[in-house]
């Protein structure tokens, strides 16, 4: 989730009908040991352009938007995302107009007249539609709709975060409106030249159409009618009595320190997981809806699967179900954003695409990186020259780092150009398009090879738990902000090669490769999972890190039984609170009563600690590529090491070769993983 700046939105243009050649196809299907999109029958390396919402003054066919569409096009880019509400095609009840789609994709083929487009499709119900209909809209536990409105269409995403009038996902009048009028676009689109050149529909709804529930950051949804009936339907569903949607005194209340007892507050923990259902059953329904209602094979996909950098508030507005979507034949490719925060952006941090990569791709997805970090752009008061590139070393250090990382996750990406203030294009110098163009040519040459990732640290982590621990970050400052942000970011800087899992998929995947597994917040253990833990995980001399409070609760009651049955380590629980620092204190908390056992690991606290990690990592005996502050990714043949600070060191790669680097400040190295010869 990122906030975001718009400009007025410019009047509808005309443009010639233009269509692409050849109707396209396009799929996502394994090849060369990974997911990978197809175009035509070809796979390609999943590399897009996209403008950003067309409430940005982004129409395809303006000025500025062109020109960067062929910038892209001329770094040889064919694939591009543009985006098109919902509100924008029926503007008010009586007109419905597909036209700027058309209009959309024209003014992306005239740029590139052999582009595969996928249309972002906004599903806001347009404001005139909400107001038509407030029994539908959403209802906020922690108050009344705020007057942020104004004259402010549905599409105006700034509000989304707000106590704003938004239809409630459950509501299911919202539900049959919109899937009517996306059937509605897709047959004008397929009689339509312009519809030649549609590839895929991205799904887009909830806060800036990433499919947050609304308000989600600041506010608790949802108390409105179709809720109260979709939750009742859905206890029904499980033989249990009805229940109201908790309010704010339900949902504040603890028993354990951070943890509600499963015994005593089965109401607020079904209502989270019902409203966490319900978003994913919604993402479904719109993915199958594409699918049905378009003559040929088409991609679809959506903005799920977030997990790092979710600023502590997954259960209200998180993606929780993402084994729901996975296993869903109708959805292609789940996105997000890079993750946020100093430890992921910053020079010298890890710059990780935001979700469990490695669980998307083992249930045969394709995961899609956001690279929306900017460039160095200053203001200047110059009559000649509004924006100035500041920094170029640490653009290109950037953007080889964010871009990189996606590949070698076995994923793809799209470059999404919000501008210097929306103003001009984010890439629009030629010293950062001939940097973009050389990235792209060198991961398409390894693309083509069959792909191997090359982790042997394993970082686990889980989903359901936050039904169980509190859903106010005051109140649980360990579970998502430690435990996942400052493990991942920490983990991530210790010049060993990562990948993380969640803990479902734990069983399926192939551990032999490696040498450690992290348990990262795995608070939520049933007994199935301590046996597969101890039985599987535990073997094979790997070495094993818990964190925190492992297995402390079994969905049905809290018991340090559970951590010392999981474990084999004498834990117990200490008294009060422990201190993380800065004010952040956590309880319960375990501690270690006895003596640890060979191989297994143990910290109270999580690790944030990058120093610390690359001690625990090589004495487990994985791989090192770099000393330092080095940050390292690695897979699909090759290796990147990224650095804020520069410096003499020596790269060493898995074969044993040693490549001697004289890395400049704020600079990332491109290696091939056999040869270390450096690609960029």
């Amino acid at each position: 989730m990122r906030r975001r700046q718009f400009l007025q939105t410019s009047a509808i243009a005309a443009l010639p009908v233009a269509g692409a050649s050849t109707p396209r196809e396009a799929w996502v299907a394994g090849w060369n040991n990974k997911p990978t999109l197809h175009i035509d029958g070809k796979p390609v390396y999943a590399s897009f352009y996209a403008l950003t919402d067309a409430t940005g003054g982004r129409w395809s066919f303006d000025e500025l938007p062109q020109q960067h569409l062929r910038q892209f096009a001329d770094a040889g880019f064919r694939l591009f995302q543009v985006d098109v509400f919902l509100e924008d095609l029926w503007p008010r009840e009586d007109a419905f107009d597909f036209t700027p789609a058309r209009r959309q994709i024209a003014g992306v083929l005239s740029a590139c007249g052999e582009a595969s487009v996928v249309l972002r499709w906004h599903l806001n119900a347009p404001r005139w539609w909400a107001q038509k209909n407030p029994e539908e809209c959403v209802v906020y536990a922690n108050g009344p709709l705020e007057q942020v409105e104004r004259d402010q269409p549905a599409r105006y995403l700034m509000d989304d975060l707000r106590r704003t009038r938004r239809v409630s996902l459950a509501s299911e009048r919202w539900k049959e409106m919109a899937t009517g009028k996306t059937i509605e676009l897709l047959r004008g689109l397929a009689g339509c030249e312009e519809g030649k050149a549609l590839a895929g529909v991205h799904l887009a709804c909830g806060v800036y159409g990433e499919w947050h529930y609304w308000g989600f950051m600041r506010n608790e949804p949802d108390l409105s009618e179709p809720m109260q009936r979709h939750f009742r339907q859905w206890r029904q569903s499980r033989g249990k009595p009805h229940l109201p949607v908790p309010g704010m005194a339900e949902r504040e209340a603890l028993d354990d320190g951070m943890f509600r007892d499963p015994r005593k507050r089965e109401g607020t923990i079904d209502y989270y997981r019902c409203q966490q259902e319900l978003v994913a059953e919604r993402i479904i329904h719109f993915c199958g809806t594409v699918k049905r209602n378009w003559p040929r094979r088409i991609l679809t996909g959506v903005f799920y699967g977030y997990f790092f950098s979710l600023f502590d508030r997954q259960a209200t507005g998180g993606h929780l179900c993402l084994d729901k979507v996975l296993v869903a034949r109708d959805v292609d490719y789940l996105s997000a954003p890079q993750a946020y925060g100093a430890a992921y952006r910053d020079m010298g941090g890890c710059g990780i695409t935001r979700g469990l990569v490695e669980t998307v791709r083992l249930h045969g997805k394709l995961w899609l990186d956001e690279m929306d970090q900017t460039p160095s752009w200053r203001w200047r008061n110059d009559v000649d020259t509004a924006f100035q590139l500041t920094d170029i070393p640490a653009d290109f250090a950037i953007l080889r780092r964010n871009v990189v990382e996606s590949y070698v996750r076995g994923a793809g990406l799209w470059y999404y150009d919000f501008g210097p203030a929306n103003a001009s294009g984010w890439w629009a110098d030629r010293r950062l398009m001939a940097e973009i163009r050389r990235i792209r040519e060198a991961l398409e040459r390894y693309h083509a090879q069959p792909y191997q990732p090359a982790g042997d640290v394993l970082l686990v982590f889980d989903t359901e738990v936050y039904f169980y621990t509190a859903a106010m970050p005051a109140a649980d400052p360990m579970t998502d902000s430690w435990a996942v942000n400052r493990t991942a970011g920490a983990a991530y800087q210790s010049g060993a090669a990562v990948e993380t899992i969640h803990l479902r998929d734990l069983e399926r995947v192939a551990l032999d490769r490696f040498r450690v597994v992290v348990f990262g917040n795995t608070w939520l253990l049933r007994a199935a999972e301590r046996r597969m833990i101890r039985e599987k995980v535990m073997a094979g001399g790997r070495h094993v890190v818990f964190q925190g409070l492992p297995g402390y609760c079994d969905g049905e009651r809290l018991d340090a039984a559970f951590s010392r049955e999981v474990t084999g380590l004498p834990l117990e629980r200490g008294e009060g609170a422990f201190d993380l620092g800065g004010g952040k204190r956590f309880a319960p908390y375990l501690r270690l009563a006895g003596k640890e056992r060979d191989r297994v690991w143990f910290s109270i606290a999580p690790i944030a600690d990058p120093a610390r990690w690359r001690e625990i990592f090589r004495g487990a005996g994985a791989h090192i590529y770099a000393d330092g502050d080095s940050v390292v990714h690695a897979g699909g043949g090759v290796v990147l090491v990224h650095t804020k600070a520069g410096g003499e060191r020596v790269i060493t790669l898995r074969n044993g070769v040693r490549v001697e680097a004289a890395m400049e400040p704020k600079s990332s190295w491109l290696l091939d993983a056999e040869t270390g010869k450096r690609l960029l």
